[in-house]
């Protein structure tokens, strides 16, 4: 057990600020926030004025494959990326960490490499970010990345259906039995015609592997380019939108398409880290603008950096995502909250992304209020994944060295606690908000 004091918590779904409160933390689980709350005797308190609680951050779009950019030698690259892969990259894994990450979502990634990594950090055998897995890409014959990474129709990492019944059967060996996916994952891509055009998924399959991912009760996540692309995956009903470019709706939303994705839920993550590192201040100050919009009318906006491609980092992607998202017109709690509370509601995974009794002890402590200074981000004291300390940088302001565990450790001992609804001679302040809890 685990007492944070003195801290100010963004509680619920609202990330409303508790002040001067205490987050108590067992078995993996946050058991008690507020104002009031008692800390039992013999339990482990860090106190710590002047800092903000807040969800451990989720990227709802990485890579974990491909190395991250090095220098050196194009041998010994190759090299560190094998021993990386086979070691289950405990490079990135520190460094999401290290960023307050502690949830990130492989969309696409070699589906038995990526379960095994899943199962090894979900049972503590890897000590790394919450791992949730779309397993291999659906795709066509001349799309990406079959057409544009060499990709082999029958590699671990796409899924190339020849019909719609072949489609459906491999969604449900996906998505069913005791190892399912977590999201399923579609590339409808028509390309870019004064570059290269790629094949767009037969409007039948992907309308297949939509309809048999949600009777499995997985949610469709599209990599798209086109408003072509776009108008037929609404069509098809998609959950989730990854990226935002130029060939896309550069020069404003179409009013119909827009109303479709706002009235249907669908989210949109723009993944403005990736064009952020590659396009003219032009063509981003137009993208953020069509990102400005889309929130203005009421649509979801989740942050997500495709970390693992060139440029973007793991963990600082995300930070940097945030940042942009704030610099397309959304507030610092809206755009926390793209990568707390709207990426687990996207993403289907209640319990995470959200500080309240009962949710999962992913946290993240920063020095100073990201709701008013968004930099506070990058001043991370200490991550909580699970309930384990796993980044620990308290320790600094007593001289020591900090602290950072990233060794294997006993699960948590003895069986969860009843979540506390009310402490003291009144009820913490998360228990006053009832909308958004």
């Amino acid at each position: 057990m685990l007492a944070l004091t003195g801290v100010t918590a963004l509680v619920c779904d609202g990330l409303s600020p508790c002040e001067k409160a205490t987050v108590l933390v067992e078995g993996g689980r946050v058991t008690a926030v507020g104002p009031d709350v008692p800390v039992p005797p013999g339990v482990g308190t860090v106190d710590l004025p002047g800092h903000t609680v807040l969800p451990g951050l989720i990227d709802s779009h990485v890579h974990l494959g491909p190395p991250e950019p090095r220098g050196g030698p194009k041998v010994l690259g190759r090299a560190r990326a094998v021993v990386g892969w086979m070691r289950h990259q405990p490079g990135k894994r520190r460094a999401f960490l290290r960023h307050g990450v502690t949830t990130v979502c492989s969309l696409g990634d070699d589906d038995t490499w990526i379960r095994d990594f899943r199962h090894k950090v979900a049972t503590h055998r890897l000590t790394g970010p919450r791992l949730l897995v779309a397993g291999p890409i659906f795709t066509s014959p001349g799309g990406h990345p079959v057409a544009t990474a060499g990709a082999r129709p029958g590699a671990g990492w796409v899924r190339v259906p020849r019909d719609p019944a072949e489609a459906r059967e491999q969604v449900e060996e996906l998505a069913s039995g005791s190892d399912p996916v977590d999201v399923v994952k579609v590339v409808h891509d028509r390309g870019d015609p004064r570059r290269r055009s790629l094949q767009p998924l037969d409007e039948a399959i992907l309308r297949a592997i939509v309809e048999q991912a949600h009777r499995c009760g997985r949610k469709v996540v599209a990599h798209w380019g086109t408003l072509d692309d776009l108008a037929e995956l609404l069509a098809c009903g998609v959950d989730v939108l990854h990226h935002l470019e130029p060939r896309g709706p550069l020069a404003g939303w179409p009013a119909r398409l827009l109303d479709a994705m706002v009235r249907g839920g669908v989210a949109l993550a723009p993944t403005l880290a990736v064009t952020d590192a590659l396009l003219d201040e032009d063509t981003k100050t137009l993208l953020r603008r069509r990102v400005a919009e889309f929130h203005e009318a009421g649509g979801t906006l989740v942050a997500a950096s495709d970390a693992g491609m060139p440029s973007v980092p793991s963990g600082g992607g995300l930070i940097r995502d945030i940042a942009l998202l704030a610099a397309s017109g959304l507030t610092a709690r809206e755009a926390v909250a793209a990568a707390t509370t709207a990426a687990a509601r996207t993403l289907g995974v209640p319990g995470l992304g959200v500080l309240r009794p009962g949710s999962a002890a992913d946290l993240l402590v920063v020095a100073g209020d990201p709701l008013t200074d968004l930099g506070a981000l990058r001043r991370v004291a200490m991550v909580l994944r699970d309930g384990r300390v796993v980044i620990d940088r308290t320790r600094e302001r007593t001289g020591r060295p900090c602290r950072t565990t990233l060794t294997p450790g006993r699960s948590p001992s003895g069986t969860e606690p009843r979540p506390t609804s009310s402490c003291g001679r009144r009820s913490p302040c998360w228990a006053r908000r009832p909308a958004g809890c």
